[in-house]
């Protein structure tokens, strides 16, 4: 859509795709800018006048947004109607299929609410909907936290070794040759927080 700019987009962030017949949850996973003639880049038009910037921006000059399918979560003719939960998505959306940032419901449908079972591990990107994760199903899997650094990763790991212990599902064995997850922590800012 020439209309929406690239920098309304983040990479994280949840969408949702209606399809034809399917309604999916997905992630944006990158963002780039694209021209339809490689010779823009070494000559660009003058777009200090305001109709040739428009006339390139959207046609020839463009923003791609890529976006990775990760379930199915309803049909099209009733989008809050969901069969037996959320299901991998094992196809992927029509072309031109219409992508729109994941609503609170979406995103309480997919990771549940908090309660018993639920246990709330922060909130999504630019939104202030709790997400949850059910421990139960968790720790049925070997799982990992993975992130560059400074990203939060022992923190989210603190959270849901946390909720873990809470829950009574399960015992871990953590591997911790920083000691971060011991007595006590450090904060990126230095501040001493509690193991």
């Amino acid at each position: 859509d020439p209309g929406t700019s690239t920098e309304e987009v983040k990479v994280g962030t949840f969408v949702t795709i209606q399809g034809q017949t399917l309604r999916f949850f997905g992630v944006v996973t990158d963002i780039a800018l694209g021209a339809t003639d490689s010779t823009l880049k070494a000559t660009p038009p003058d777009v200090s006048d305001p109709y040739i910037a428009q006339v390139v921006s959207g046609t020839t000059a463009y923003g791609t947004i890529s976006v990775e399918p990760m379930l199915t979560i309803g049909d099209r003719d009733d989008p809050t109607l969901i069969l037996d939960g959320p299901q991998a998505a094992k196809t992927v959306p029509a072309h031109f299929a219409p992508v729109a940032p994941a609503s609170d419901r979406d995103i309480e449908l997919v990771f549940g609410t908090e309660d018993q079972t639920h246990f709330w591990i922060g909130n999504p990107l630019d939104m202030e909907t709790k997400l949850c994760l059910d421990i139960a199903e968790l720790v049925k899997r070997s799982n990992g936290v993975f992130g560059k650094s400074g990203t939060g990763k022992t923190f989210l790991t603190r959270l849901l070794l946390a909720g873990i212990l809470q829950s009574g599902e399960a015992t871990s064995l953590v591997f911790d040759m920083e000691s971060e997850y011991g007595w006590k922590g450090y904060s990126e800012d230095n501040r001493e927080v509690k193991g």
